[in-house]
């Protein structure tokens, strides 16, 4: 695909340098689900079944998509736990796909909270996009993995949920001027995120 747009070719400080990688860690979409479940969470009343729907989350929605992820990142001499190249992550989306569909499953037989299983739902379907929109093109991970999760807590908390969308910012300058992704990717990230969120939303909520 055709890209107008290009990567970042300045330079930065070594200040910002480490910032902007902080900030990439720190907003990895299986990272960003971490407090996004614990919140929606909340929505349980019950303590027990509060628990056991925050452990399936972080299995299906964090540790499997997560080590998979850095185990191919390591395995492509990619040590700070992101994968570079596009036909790399063939694998490692895949496997994602698997474990939120699994979780899904599991958090709709336990009669969770809607919100809850449909984001783990939105997660699958935006997965799978990204999969087949990998075969041509690098579209931004890191964009669609914050948009979702905003929408779901503004659905679950407004209007202080959507707090979580003033990351979008610094995650596009962090992952522009690390030069891993062009501008369109990166906007293309967030509206991929947006209108699959929103439709399925629209659909099941």
């Amino acid at each position: 695909m055709k890209d107008p747009t290009v990567k970042f070719s300045g330079t930065i400080t070594p200040g910002q340098e480490k910032f902007a990688r902080i900030i990439s860690i720190l907003t990895h979409p299986p990272i960003i689900a971490i407090p996004t479940f614990l919140l929606l969470g909340l929505l349980i009343h019950n303590i027990a079944d509060q628990i056991i729907s925050d452990v399936i989350c972080l299995l299906f929605a964090l540790v499997i998509p997560f080590g998979v992820t850095y185990y191919y990142s390591v395995k492509h001499d990619n040590r700070d736990g992101d994968i570079y190249r596009r036909e790399d992550r063939y694998i490692p989306l895949a496997a994602g796909i698997v474990s939120y569909l699994v979780g899904t499953v599991i958090l709709y037989v336990l009669a969770v909270p809607e919100i809850i299983y449909v984001l783990m739902l939105c997660y699958a379907v935006n997965t799978f996009v990204v999969l087949l929109i990998s075969t041509r093109w690098k579209i931004s991970i890191h964009a669609i993995g914050i948009v979702g999760p905003s929408m779901a807590l503004d659905y679950a908390f407004p209007p202080f949920g959507r707090l979580m969308i003033v990351l979008l910012p610094f995650i596009v300058w962090s992952r522009y001027v690390q030069k891993k992704h062009t501008p369109a990717q990166l906007a293309a990230g967030a509206l991929v995120g947006f209108v699959l969120t929103g439709v399925i939303f629209i659909i099941l909520l």
